[in-house]
């Protein structure tokens, strides 16, 4: 056991140290090399021996249990034990070219979004930009949602600019369930002046609800969807701060059927999260600052008259009163 052992350590280290080699040389589409030629190391070729082995014994196992009718969840924790260890396996699924109808794939693609950074930076700066709790209590993603801008996919909290969200932008999720659920994207400005109340309130930008997605298709088909609120661009105002302009995927519980267009000025995420028993499943965001061309945005798309803000006078607070002293 002992031999077994390091000859599976060997065969980790000889995958680690051409991964990316490995990663720069293949696409989704290429073939899997063998980081190492048959017979030519005979501890990798040992632990090669070896997780066949206990895969073959867990696969056994799996079928056994499928007789028996297990549990589901049962049989997927065998099958991902099973594979998990197997080199093509885990090739494929570091380049991006698994079947996300496997378990296994689906397994290991929330790992990677889970255990190597993209989750904790995103939750980083939804917490740091008080995303929450300015629009929810509190988020805790199951969907990898990610944004494109202008074909380019942007880091969460990044600054775009007016120019480049004009005419939309992309939104692809990655879910990790094998079956098809639906989904209500929403898009919110949280940062709108209220002068009324002096303070902020929440424009909705976009609002498409029964968005189909599953673990094999991740790209949101907007196009071909009604929107129950149609996209309108960002246009931060003149005088504000920036604007976080916030992409959120919310699981339904079954389809949604909105009777009235909600107001956008003034929308409560909150309120409608309740109202509809939405569950917040994933969040991206990114932040805009005015220029230029958001005066355009106003006069071409919005047909309205571009406001401008800016801090209140100070107040002075002695004004028309009398003097503490006389001079005599």
């Amino acid at each position: 056991m002992h031999r077994s052992r390091l000859a599976l350590q060997t065969c980790k280290r000889a995958l680690s140290c051409t991964a990316t080699q490995r990663a720069a040389a293949a696409s989704p589409s290429a073939s899997y090399q063998p980081p190492v030629k048959p017979g030519s190391l005979p501890a990798y070729d040992a632990a090669l021996e070896y997780i066949q082995q206990d895969r073959d014994s867990k696969l056994k196992q799996l079928e056994q249990l499928k007789q028996q009718g297990a549990a589901q969840e049962a049989l997927d924790k065998l099958e991902v034990e099973a594979w998990s260890n197997d080199p093509e396996t885990r090739w494929r699924a570091k380049q991006g070219a698994g079947d996300m109808s496997k378990t296994v794939y689906r397994h290991l693609a929330e790992r990677k979004w889970r255990k190597e950074g993209d989750l904790a930076i995103l939750m980083q700066r939804v917490t740091q930009m008080h995303i929450t709790p300015d629009l929810l209590a509190e988020i805790a993603p199951r969907a990898d949602v990610r944004i494109q801008v202008a074909g380019e996919t942007i880091e969460p909290g990044v600054f775009t600019t007016p120019a480049r969200t004009r005419e939309g932008f992309e939104v692809t999720a990655q879910v990790f369930h094998p079956e098809e659920r639906l989904y209500t994207l929403l898009v919110v400005d949280p940062d709108v002046p209220d002068e009324l109340n002096q303070t902020f309130t929440t424009y909705a930008h976009w609002l498409v609800p029964n968005v189909p997605l599953s673990a094999t298709s991740t790209i949101l088909p907007l196009a071909s969807l009604p929107a129950t609120l149609s996209y309108i661009p960002p246009h931060p105002q003149n005088g504000t701060p920036y604007h976080r302009y916030t992409t959120l995927l919310l699981e339904q519980s079954g389809p949604l059927e909105l009777s009235a267009e909600p107001s956008r000025l003034g929308f409560s995420v909150r309120d409608f999260v309740a109202e509809h028993d939405l569950k917040p499943a994933g969040v991206s965001f990114f932040r805009q600052k005015w220029d230029k061309d958001v005066s355009a945005i106003y006069s071409e798309v919005l047909d309205e008259a571009e406001p401008r803000y800016g801090r209140p006078p100070k107040i002075d607070t002695y004004a028309n009163r009398p003097a503490k002293y006389e001079v005599v």
